[in-house]
């Protein structure tokens, strides 16, 4: 079920990395035909292969991109929290989606259609090269996170997630944003190679228990992580 938007949910949408810097007009053109849906835990909002015909933003919950092999074993891509864009890429290049999507836990998204959304741009170029510049960035971003798969340990890239979620805040406890499971998929590591990782971060006084974690020493787990 969808609804239009409400004033609420522009000023949430203007929010993403995608439209900063857009003005209050821009957004509300770009977002016209855009609505807002509800989706129940393990709701799957498209599979690898559909048309490309559409994006999302993140409100309220967690969704997944993935891929799955023919026994059905799960490769998570990304996972994408509040507030967040995802799907814009796709939609702009190959046109067909390269990934499965599907919501970790109730959700609620706006969903931004292709056609009315590009027609905007074609109207109006500045904003595309605004919008443009954002998915560069992003680009650059995911190229980084490539680089440290190939070239940290495990425990360094798990290292890495965990200085993501600090924010500062050396030495208290930061709640985990999901369960360890998925915190492996997103680091690139095998759930059994999780428990090894943890158990050398240990060492250096990073401690992660249940859905909690403690690190007391920021600047060591920077040297660490090689930042």
């Amino acid at each position: 079920m969808s609804k239009a938007l409400g004033p609420t949910e522009v000023q949430r949408a203007g929010e993403v990395r995608f439209f900063k810097g857009l003005g209050a007009d821009d957004l509300e053109a770009l977002l016209k035909s855009a609505v807002l849906i509800e989706e129940e835990k393990g709701s799957l909002l498209f599979s690898q292969g559909d048309p490309a015909d559409r994006f999302y933003i993140i409100l309220e919950g967690r969704v997944k991109l993935f891929t799955a092999n023919e026994e059905g074993e799960e490769s998570i891509v990304e996972i994408f929290n509040p507030t967040n864009s995802f799907a814009e890429a796709a939609m702009f290049a190959s046109g067909r989606f390269p990934v499965n999507c599907e919501t970790v836990i109730p959700s609620r998204l706006i969903r931004i259609d292709g056609d009315p959304f590009l027609s905007v741009l074609k109207n109006k170029p500045r904003i595309g090269r605004t919008i443009l510049s954002k998915m560069a960035g992003r680009y650059r971003h995911l190229l980084n996170e490539i680089s440290q798969l190939k070239t940290q340990s495990p425990a360094q890239r798990l290292g890495a997630f965990f200085l993501s979620l600090t924010e500062g805040n050396e030495g208290t406890a930061v709640a985990l944003p999901y369960d360890k499971n998925l915190i492996a998929a997103r680091v690139g590591m095998k759930p059994e190679s999780l428990s090894r990782a943890l158990s050398r971060l240990r060492e250096i006084g990073v401690d992660c228990q249940k859905r909690e974690l403690i690190v007391e020493d920021l600047d060591k787990l920077r040297e660490f992580c090689g930042d």
